[in-house]
């Protein structure tokens, strides 16, 4: 395990573990401030705005992004790996348009008599445009194994999204918030503005387009229904619930569901590495049990440490928000989750295997929609608390099982 935490120090782990620290901690204390700030009516319905945008925002570009990680780790040569760069981005951009047209539509459709949701949406798709530009920058510095700038880039417009958001939300509350969330991806601009647009097409020497488009647009569904399955809840209750319980439920989720972060540093870090070593099943056993080793520990003093300052741990987000019991089982929930879910949807998709994430992603949407949707009524928010924990323990385990079986065939 001190070699396993080594190597990802040598990778530049820590600079990719402080900039999601950072990129989490900002996230929170801005949703503690704005909770704070505003009634429980108004952080319900910009949290209800939020989610609506992030059932679209895995699919942004249609992936483009998941592409470039994935195949642009592998190029060697740098003229080709810039040209997939910019291939990507041009054609994933044209795709972004399409998908926020066809979310405004949706949007028209399902909330018609709800003018609000429906103007609350068309600013969103703002933001919708700018985080596609963040994820595509992203992915760049990924693919050419530069953690190091990747980091910098994400804690400059993590600091500049928290200083916006509560600036704007301080002199204009509900109003300031949601122009802060618009505006904060373009900040991008005065770290690079190199932008290169060309619609000529490129033939590559490892892969063709096709195979590009069709795993990224794959592992991207796989994404947008993963986290469709995270949000659902807060989805069902602001459907079949009152605004007031949207916002309780989102901050008795909050600390357990950024717990993921911890995870998410390993496998962000390790990702592209393990996609060069997609066929040494050694390295990539190896890789589990190490981190299997190293979260297991983190797991139990999560636990620990959750549950045993549960009430002081709520009571930074107000009064108002007290009861820890659904606190205590989304917890669990995380922990579980951690320890198999953020683990092996990566290592599926590290073997091009993303079409079991995507399989059982829409196994768990099903299920989970219609669990929510028949137990809110009877349980309320404790039902939902509980279809959560079944679900995240289910969509780890699954990906575990396919990942041994195809892990086989290597």
């Amino acid at each position: 395990m001190i070699a396993f935490i080594k190597d990802f120090i040598a990778k530049k782990g820590i600079w990719v573990g402080l900039s999601l620290l950072i990129s989490r901690l900002s996230a929170f204390l801005l949703s503690v401030f704005v909770a704070r700030i505003l009634s429980k009516e108004d952080f319900g319905a910009a949290t209800f705005g939020l989610n609506f945008l992030t059932i679209f925002l895995a699919f942004s570009g249609f992936g483009a992004a998941q592409g470039v990680v994935k195949y642009g780790s592998s190029i060697a040569d740098s003229l080709q790996k810039h040209l997939l760069f910019r291939y990507a981005f041009s054609y994933g951009l044209i795709y972004n348009f399409i998908l926020t047209i066809i979310m405004l539509l949706v949007s028209c459709i399902l909330y018609w008599g709800d003018f609000s949701k429906i103007y609350l949406i068309f600013l969103f798709s703002i933001r919708f445009l700018g985080m596609y530009l963040v994820e595509q920058k992203k992915a760049e510095y990924r693919a050419e194994l530069d953690n190091q700038s990747f980091a910098r880039f994400d804690i400059f417009l993590s600091v500049v999204s928290f200083i916006l958001g509560v600036g704007c939300t301080y002199f204009w509350q509900l109003n300031g918030f949601i122009f802060s969330l618009c505006i904060s991806p373009f900040f991008l601009f005065f770290y690079d503005r190199r932008l290169s647009f060309s619609l000529k097409k490129i033939t590559f020497d490892d892969f063709k387009s096709k195979e590009f488009w069709r795993f990224s647009w794959t592992t991207a569904m796989t994404t947008q229904i993963g986290e469709l399955v995270f949000i659902l809840d807060i989805f069902f209750i602001g459907l079949l619930m009152q605004q007031q319980d949207v916002a309780y439920y989102k901050v008795s989720s909050m600390i357990p569901m950024n717990i993921l972060v911890l995870g998410f540093i390993f496998m962000q870090t390790e990702y592209p590495k393990l996609c060069q070593h997609h066929r040494d099943k050694k390295y990539q056993y190896r890789f589990i049990f190490n981190y299997w080793k190293l979260f297991s520990v983190v797991g139990i003093l999560i636990l620990a440490v959750g549950l045993f300052f549960d009430k002081p741990i709520l009571s930074i987000f107000g009064n108002q928000y007290q009861n820890t019991e659904i606190y205590r089982i989304l917890l669990f929930a995380a922990v579980i989750s951690l320890i198999f879910r953020v683990l092996f949807v990566y290592m599926l998709a590290s073997i091009g295997k993303t079409v079991w994430n995507l399989i059982i992603s829409l196994f768990m949407l099903f299920a989970t929609s219609l669990s929510l949707y028949l137990i809110i009524p009877e349980y309320g928010l404790e039902g939902v608390s509980y279809v959560t924990f079944v679900c995240l323990a289910l969509s780890g385990i699954f990906p575990a099982f396919a990942y041994f079986y195809e892990s086989k065939k290597i």
